[in-house]
């Protein structure tokens, strides 16, 4: 299940291969929002809202799985977008996500706020995201805090934004998988599926 309106290119729970979706990746070493070795052999981009309840239950249910069979492995990388779209404060929670990875504990970070909203809890004022940064080990939350009026990263999240929207991104998650989409909080086998093939294809 995704939030958000059906006017993304991606079919649930995938379409068919699309070799174009092969260049979204960037294959950064130096990138922040990435997970996983530069040069594996899959990438899954991940088009997602911090206050999805959907996108949540991919991180607590999903991502763990994921990190401990495909990535750690060497086979998979991952690689976040945001995607801000859903709520009044999409863009203060994906501006504190960058703040986190101002100091690269952006995915120590998405870990925790992902558990605030899987809880069902709908609070994302800026205390509550400062608290949340708290529970992050070496995460210097003065720094952090500075860096949520940080303009430069609010413009990087308008930037991200307009990006997932002009590639037709409208409902959160939405997954870029090698060369297919699979839009959703698809369970893991159907991760494993489509990774799997691709994973076979490459050799």
């Amino acid at each position: 299940m995704s939030t958000g309106n059906d006017r993304s290119p991606a079919a649930s729970p995938a379409t068919g291969g699309n070799s174009a979706l092969l260049d979204l990746a960037r294959r950064d070493d130096n990138d922040p929002f990435a997970i996983g070795a530069v040069d594996a052999p899959v990438v899954v981009i991940e088009y997602a809202d911090f206050t999805c309840p959907y996108c949540s239950a991919f991180a607590v249910n999903t991502l763990p799985a994921l990190l401990a069979e495909y990535v750690e492995a060497g086979h998979v990388r991952i690689e976040w977008r945001d995607t801000p779209i859903l709520t009044d404060y999409s863009v203060e929670t994906a501006i504190a996500g960058r703040a986190a990875a101002e100091q690269d504990l952006f995915w120590e970070f998405s870990r925790e706020l992902f558990a605030h909203t899987y809880s069902g809890s709908k609070d994302y004022q800026r205390e509550t995201l400062i608290g949340i940064a708290g529970k992050v080990a070496g995460l210097d939350t003065a720094a952090f805090t500075a860096a949520l009026d940080d303009p430069a990263l609010a413009a990087a999240v308008d930037q991200e934004a307009d990006d997932s929207r002009n590639l037709g991104v409208s409902g959160t998650p939405t997954f870029v998988v090698g060369d297919q989409i699979l839009q959703g909080a698809q369970p893991v086998d159907a991760f494993r599926q489509v990774i799997d093939a691709q994973l076979e294809e490459v050799g």
